[in-house]
């Protein structure tokens, strides 16, 4: 048997402690800092939003939790960053709900075209219970639902020519996100659909790989497509809005204090988010034409053609997608036009 002298077992029991204490420590530090990543730059909307969210969670701690804002896709593109808020390596992250239709098939029905006419119908369908109930969904899939940013209504770029009428989108190789719903309304639309990453997508566009894309107003600006794109057609065929999503690993280390402030903090970060990015809807298209955009209004009996066309597509979506979510989306839409 070997005998360790009093002295030694002491020192051994003393080191144990401290790093022991060291790894506690260590663990606090890292379950009270958080990254935050997406795929936009942090001057659009989305990184003034998680910056905002970054400084409220500090204030509100006074210091003990912090966030690190990590833009223009640095830890991945959308697909890789969803997964990696699903495995805890990543602790929120900004999405556009089409990319979520793959875990809830739901979120697809926001990226129906032509579905919404202006930023109160928007609201009240997020903000309400069919919004609020389908964030909900989300938790047995290790994410948790913190609410919805606004990302605005898209529109059409190309480097060929403007787009006016339906006929002007065929053949057209635009970059979609790679949604069903995107890629067959514009499928049905007649353009040559390319499923890409947002990261790839300037250089798609410098090289001609793709000839356009569709985009809200500040991801064009912020993104400096204008470098690769001459027209911009304002076809404000999809409304994005944008679903802060947290990691449920992360989540569940957290007690219900900082639960609530985790939560409170994004919801006054998305109010932010949602008047700056509004806001930046009316600068952007202001700054586009200035960096020698060509822009174009698309008539209303041109949309009312498109929308038309895409008809069949939507009542096809629809039938996939929730028919029971969708009619109370549509209640929510009508209340607001009935108001009116």
């Amino acid at each position: 048997m070997t005998f360790i002298p009093k002295a030694l077992a002491a020192l051994l029991c003393s080191s144990a402690l401290l790093l022991s204490a060291a790894t506690q420590a260590a663990e606090e530090i890292n379950r009270h800092n958080f990254k935050v990543a997406f795929v936009q730059a942090k001057d659009h909307p989305h990184g003034l939003g998680a910056q905002k969210f970054a400084e409220i969670i500090k204030e509100k701690s006074g210091g003990k939790m912090k966030v690190m804002v990590f833009a223009s896709g640095t830890l991945g593109g959308d697909a890789q960053v969803i997964s990696s808020v699903q495995g805890g390596t990543v602790d929120m992250t900004l999405v556009t709900p089409g990319l979520l239709s793959g875990i809830e098939k739901g979120f697809a029905l926001y990226g129906l075209p032509f579905l919404f006419q202006d930023t109160e119908e928007v609201d009240a369908v997020l903000d309400g219970p069919a919004g609020q109930n389908l964030l909900t969904t989300l938790e047995p899939h290790g994410l948790i639902g913190l609410g919805y940013w606004d990302h605005g209504f898209r529109h059409v770029t190309n480097s060929k020519h403007p787009v006016e009428k339906v006929e002007d989108l065929k053949g057209l190789k635009l970059r979609l996100q790679q949604i069903p719903t995107a890629i067959e309304s514009f499928r049905t639309l007649g353009a040559n659909v390319v499923p890409l990453s947002f990261t790839e997508l300037y250089t798609a566009m410098e090289t001609r790989t793709v000839d356009g894309q569709e985009n809200p107003l500040a991801a064009i600006e912020t993104s400096k497509f204008y470098e690769v794109q001459k027209y911009l057609s304002l076809t404000g065929h999809f409304y994005d809005p944008l679903v802060a999503i947290f990691s449920k690993r992360t989540w569940d280390k957290l007690n219900e204090t900082e639960r609530e402030l985790v939560r409170s903090a994004s919801l006054e970060a998305q109010a932010y988010e949602r008047k700056v990015s509004r806001e930046m809807d009316v600068s952007s298209r202001q700054a586009l034409a200035k960096h020698g955009m060509q822009i174009n209004e698309v008539a209303p009996q041109e949309i009312e053609r498109m929308r038309e066309q895409v008809r069949p597509t939507v009542e096809k979506l629809v039938a996939e997608y929730g028919p029971e979510l969708m009619a109370e989306m549509n209640a929510e839409i009508a209340k607001v036009r009935n108001a009116q």
